[in-house]
């Protein structure tokens, strides 16, 4: 990954493409790399839990919630690998190879681990989320050579809410892996021409 520069691209070329902020551009301090390597088996979906609006400064947030989980979780990073905000753009997050943290009883070892900023019991998933989560899923099921069904969310493996009922409504009725199938096709398409 790395932040994709959207130069020279129509808008319909935009949407079609990830658009993901380097640890160094929002100011991350290098990761404590004093935890196990995993390998990529499942792509999980989480939400952050609590309100997030668009006044508020995504890279602040990132900052603030590494301090946090370090300091008090006592965490080698953020327990994310990526973090998506209000504009659907993407935050790399702790290093892919490292596996996530939680604070729940599921091992996230093997797990690529995606979080939306908000509180999506109370929130709602914009287009630009929806659509840039669906890329996200698409690029990442590729890349690491995921199947559709390795997509869930972090309420399919432990008994949480995470990541509210507004995100998994498109989880459980189909709509989101469909849609990432979709991309997944346009995408193998486009290359063999």
């Amino acid at each position: 990954f790395g932040l994709l520069t959207l130069v020279g691209c129509s808008p319909s070329e935009k949407t079609d493409m990830l658009n993901i902020v380097s640890r160094s551009e929002w100011g991350s301090i290098p990761a404590e790399h004093d935890s196990q390597k995993h390998t990529i088996r499942y792509i999980t979906i989480h939400h952050g839990g609590v309100l997030f609006t668009g006044d508020k400064s995504s890279a602040q947030y990132l900052i603030d919630l590494q301090s946090w989980s370090r300091s008090e979780k006592k965490w080698i990073d953020i327990p994310y690998h990526f973090i998506m905000d209000l504009e659907g753009i993407i935050y790399e997050a702790r290093p892919v190879e490292y596996p996530g943290d939680t604070n729940t009883e599921y091992d996230p070892r093997g797990h690529l681990l995606i979080c939306i900023l908000g509180n999506y019991e109370e929130q709602e998933l914009n287009q630009k989320q929806f659509d840039s989560l669906v890329n996200f899923l698409a690029h990442s099921s590729k890349k690491y050579d995921l199947t559709v069904d390795k997509i869930k969310s972090h309420k399919d493996y432990t008994e949480t809410a995470c990541p509210g009922q507004n995100i998994y409504k498109f989880l459980e009725d189909g709509s989101l892996i469909a849609a990432v199938q979709k991309r997944i096709k346009k995408d193998s398409t486009t290359l063999n021409k």
